[in-house]
């Protein structure tokens, strides 16, 4: 393929020439190969996610390399560094993607259908109401959605947001940073789950400070709920004396369960426990507690699909329905 002439003025003459472009054309799997060792940072990370072998992957770089005739990558004893070429390709190779997904959303919508696929990550403890509230309506509303779920910790979230790994994501406490936008928003207390029969589970509200001569069970570091009592004046005492400290909030509400000992949670955590009388949810009277913030993210400057703002608003129409019910009348 050659591009249109171009001009160049050399001294008193006129140069016209062509650029050659054809050996330039790049086929889409070695792009999206390359794209997913680039944003996962290894290659057998990328071949566990696209569940193929590291070796595929590395041949379609090395044809990607020598195709384009320049070194993407360096291979070192601490891992990979991609080369400045390396990173205008990856840059290149997700905008390509990107128009590609548009492009066949864009027609969709023009044979009059909202259409594609809506990547969300949430946390844990939102996969109860996100299914029930969320789901099932845009399953009867915009049947040719597609929806793909990740379930994740905070910081999980927030870097897959930024990394385009995820259309939105709905985080409970998220960070505060300038390249998230903010779609939808909604409050609640942070709880302190309680066996039925523990004395505290008679209390309407608590204090973080009351709960500490319990046992409990924490989540670790990279949660929301976890960075929240950190920051408490109480957060280094709970720390050290948690009997468990858990990467999951299944494992955190299951110790509740077995009346081993209480735990911290929104509410609507755990709205099926709490209906069936299992969990009592006390919630949590302290400054930053009483009222945390649950959001809908996306990164700032992502171009919005028909199908991204359909999913949307149906989750900011029914955020507050999230374990509502097991609130007090201050919760809006």
């Amino acid at each position: 393929m050659l591009l249109p002439k171009q001009q160049q003025i050399c001294s008193d003459k006129v140069i016209t020439f062509q650029i050659d472009v054809s050996h330039m054309k790049i086929d889409d799997k070695p792009l999206r190969y390359f794209l997913a060792v680039f944003e996962a940072g290894s290659i057998r990370t990328a071949a566990e996610t696209l569940r193929i072998a590291p070796s595929a992957i590395s041949r379609q770089i090395s044809g990607l390399e020598a195709h384009l005739d320049t070194l993407l990558m360096e291979r070192t004893k601490r891992g990979i560094i991609f080369t400045d070429s390396g990173h205008m390709v990856a840059a290149h190779a997700r905008r390509r993607i990107e128009l590609d997904e548009s492009f066949a959303v864009d027609l969709a919508t023009a044979r009059g259908a909202i259409a594609g696929t809506v990547r969300i990550a949430t946390g844990e403890g939102f996969v109860v109401d996100l299914v029930n509230h969320v789901v099932r309506p845009l399953r009867d509303e915009f049947p040719d959605i597609r929806l793909e779920i990740d379930v994740a910790g905070t910081e999980k979230i927030t870097h897959g947001i930024l990394r385009d790994d995820y259309d939105m994501g709905l985080v409970f406490n998220p960070p505060r940073t300038a390249d998230l936008e903010l779609l939808a928003e909604d409050h609640a207390p942070l709880c302190a789950l309680v066996p039925p029969q523990f004395p505290l589970a008679k209390k309407k509200a608590c204090s973080f400070s009351e709960t500490l001569g319990y046992p409990l069970a924490l989540l670790n570091p990279h949660f929301g709920v976890a960075k929240l009592l950190a920051n408490t004046d109480q957060g280094d005492r709970a720390a050290r004396d948690a009997f468990l400290t858990a990467d999951s909030i299944n494992v955190a509400i299951h110790f509740v369960l077995s009346g081993g000992g209480i735990t911290y949670l929104p509410a609507f955590a755990v709205s099926r426990q709490l209906r069936r009388g299992e969990i009592v949810a006390i919630p949590m009277t302290d400054d930053f507690l009483n009222r945390v913030p649950s959001h809908l993210l996306v990164r700032k400057g992502r171009p919005k699909t028909a199908a991204v703002r359909a999913v949307t608003g149906v989750i900011r129409d029914r955020m507050e329905a999230f374990g509502a019910a097991w609130y007090p009348d201050e919760h809006d």
